[in-house]
């Protein structure tokens, strides 16, 4: 049965650094901290490595992240389109707490506080952390990210990011299912500059966002971004690699220097890539 939601968020006052009004539902108690002491942020501005490379789109050289790997392009011209269709990766449980992986696009963040943004999530969750949860949300970050409703390994999706009439038009669709949600909002600050294609490792956080975590990188296998697309002001959609864009590689920094992959990150085959998961690394102490 099609199941379809239209949400209409009042203004968002995007102030970089703040979360505002965060709402998450469907999976309290799977992370570490207490039911309702904790706030899943799945989505949110690249975190760059301290040390690593922060290379600007079109130079070919990757940009190191603690949080991020994928794709993001730019353009001197503001994007107001991003679209990308995944197919649902499953992930394996062993035991071990806070395991996460999300997959997702949007606009801004790579350069910019704000990202307007929506994708899935998997997470091992239960008493034992050996259930797999998997979610669809939106966000626009810095307000909160919203679960929209659940997904299944296998599950084809997919996710766009219009701007359009002054509002950001943000949707999810699980093609499998036939259930999908719809958000409508308005952002004054949202500078549009760039679009993304993501996997990331979320942010966890207490609810006075005091005390904040990477989680270590649930093992997804592979997973393949496709139908990569974006456009720009007066442009027409187009795939990622007729923008100017870099590769973007999540990584944890090594007590005795330097860095090591967690995932890796594949090359522009047309409108699409693919990414493998390495390792789960470590949870990451960060400050929002």
């Amino acid at each position: 049965m099609l199941v379809k939601r239209l949400v209409t968020l009042a203004t968002v006052v995007a102030t970089s650094g703040l979360l505002l009004g965060a709402a998450f539902v469907g999976t309290a108690g799977a992370a570490s901290a207490s039911a309702g002491t904790s706030k899943p942020i799945p989505g949110g501005p690249i975190i760059r490595a301290p040390g690593g490379a922060g290379s600007a789109a079109g130079t070919g050289l990757p940009t190191i992240s603690l949080n991020w790997s994928g794709y993001a392009a730019t353009s001197a011209k503001k994007f107001n389109y991003v679209h990308t269709q995944f197919v649902q990766p499953e992930i394996s449980c062993t035991g071990a707490r806070n395991r996460w992986t999300s997959n997702w696009t949007g606009l801004d963040g790579f350069t910019t506080g704000t990202v307007e943004q929506t994708g899935t999530f998997g997470l091992c969750g239960g008493p034992a952390h050996k259930t797999p949860v998997y979610e669809a949300w939106y966000e626009m970050y810095p307000a909160g990210s919203v679960n929209v409703f659940k997904v299944a390994p296998g599950d084809v999706i997919n996710a766009t990011v219009k701007y359009t009439a002054g509002k950001f038009v943000i949707t999810i669709a699980d093609v499998t299912s036939g259930k999908s949600a719809t958000v409508s909002a308005a952002c004054s600050s949202c500078q549009r500059a760039s679009a993304e294609w993501i996997i990331e490792r979320p942010a966890l956080c207490n609810t006075a966002l005091t005390n904040c975590f990477l989680t270590a990188l649930a093992n997804f296998g592979t997973t393949t971004m496709g139908q990569a697309k974006a456009r720009v002001a007066g442009g027409s959609i187009r795939p990622i690699g007729t923008f100017s864009n870099v590769p973007i590689f999540m990584v944890d920094p090594l007590k005795s220097g330097g860095f090591i992959s967690l995932d890796t990150v594949g090359a522009l085959n047309g409108p699409s890539f693919s990414v493998v998961w390495n390792r789960s690394g470590t949870i990451t102490p960060i400050t929002l």
